[in-house]
């Protein structure tokens, strides 16, 4: 006989469920290392071109780098690695300049799902990611045990979509409102009204204040450094105009007296001597004086394409939000087609079914997570897993107790513990 039974036996809430506020990095993990310094000489950032790119966190816990050397990056944050890449840099290449290094996450260390599911494996991990979407991820239920309705199946595929979807648009809602504060240049990001209400609202939107925050101290950095060049500029334009007018003072003397002592020349009563070394002074003082003008005039040209430089500058920042604010509303409209079609297909599939038909003698399925040598401990659909995570889906048998990864767990390779 079949009886319905509920979608999943909550037991405990997950104590650990929400994603870390500070992410450790662990085996498989991928992120990008940017490494630079800054050139006081020249005024601008230097990028190490052939050290920056994407690296592995190998099985050991080590990051490779070329001429950093292995650098010890599991049990630590992006933040922390980045100090340690730099103190390797400085160590090898015994540099004067003061190195920096950035590294950004790219790929997170996949999820496991296990058990009584119907392609059971590694995914992908992405923040965020529920045990429920988890389940959705590897197929759903499998049919060995606890089968699911044609229409039920549909649902819960729909319902995991719908909930994927929605994540994803989340993500693109706190990126747009970070996008509308660069574009009106405001101080301050708000908060759409559907983050508000969003568990994960917060996390996303304290991600978008950290990128807001970086990009508007790099363009505050790009143009006070304009500022002192220009200041620089008009201090040396003005000293040089002093400098003119005493040289056309100099020259219009040096030729009142030239001019006196060429008379005095053609009347007899000076030497030639005389008239040739003003005549050389004279020389002088119109090359001193030319010398000063193209100088001046260099100051000048230099000081105008300053300011074409803040003028591109700002524009060149102003059409990327706008074209990137273009793409994100776009993907909006677009993730909300796709999460209305999907609660179409939902409300459709559950107008015939609710769910899981048990079949004859089989127990209520039980959701196990193991989080790295911890014991597993039972999950609810909404609870969230972390990277790494080993998920598994168990039906007891008639008399049986629920069988854990636990102990496969103590025999599979180190990767997917």
């Amino acid at each position: 006989m079949r009886n319905i039974l509920q979608a999943i036996l909550m037991v405990l809430a997950f104590a650990s469920a929400g994603q870390a506020e500070n992410y450790v990095l662990g085996p498989q993990d991928v992120v990008m290392i940017r490494v630079g310094h800054w050139d006081a000489v020249e005024g601008t950032y230097v990028s190490w071109t052939d050290m920056n790119g994407e690296y592995t966190v190998a099985p050991d816990g080590t990051l490779g780098l070329p001429l950093a050397g292995r650098v010890a990056a599991a049990g630590q944050t992006p933040e922390q690695i980045s100090v340690e890449i730099a103190a390797a840099f400085r160590n090898q290449l015994v540099s004067r300049e003061e190195v920096q290094v950035t590294v950004d996450m790219v790929q997170f260390r996949p999820v496991y799902v296990l058990g009584a599911v119907r392609t059971p494996g590694a995914y992908a991990y992405t923040p965020g990611l529920t045990v429920f979407q988890a389940i959705g991820l590897a197929g759903g239920m499998a049919q060995g045990r606890v089968e699911f309705q044609r229409n039920a199946r549909t649902a819960l595929a729909s319902l995991g979509n719908y909930e994927v979807l929605n994540l994803a648009l989340l993500r693109r809602l706190a990126t747009e409102a970070r996008l509308i504060a660069e574009n009106e240049d405001s101080d301050e990001i708000e908060i759409p009204t559907q983050l508000r209400n969003a568990s994960i609202g917060n996390e996303l939107m304290a991600r978008e204040r950290e990128i807001f925050a970086a990009r508007q101290a790099a363009l505050a950095s790009a143009l006070s450094q304009l500022d002192g060049l220009e200041a620089l500029l008009e201090q040396q334009i003005e000293q040089m105009t002093v400098q003119v007018a005493l040289r056309e003072r100099q020259l219009e003397l040096a030729t009142e007296e030239l001019d006196n002592i060429s008379d005095l020349v053609a009347r007899g009563l000076s030497v030639a001597g005389r008239r040739i070394e003003l005549e050389s002074r004279v020389a002088d003082q119109e090359v001193r004086l030319l010398e000063l003008a193209t100088a001046r005039l260099n100051a000048e040209q230099r000081l105008n394409e300053a300011g074409r430089e803040r003028l591109d500058l700002v524009n060149t920042r102003a059409r990327e939000v706008a074209e990137q604010l273009l793409t994100v509303r776009s993907e909006i409209e677009e993730y909300r087609i796709r999460i209305s079609t999907e609660a179409a297909l939902y409300a459709e599939a559950t107008q015939y079914e609710d769910g899981y038909t048990q079949m004859d003698g089989l127990g209520a399925p039980d959701i196990m997570l193991t989080r790295g040598d911890a014991e597993p401990v039972p999950v609810t659909r909404t609870d969230r897993m972390q990277p790494g995570d080993v998920l598994e889906l168990v039906v007891p048998l008639p008399g049986q107790e629920t069988t854990t990864v636990g102990s496969a767990l103590r025999q599979m390779p180190l990767a997917l513990q």
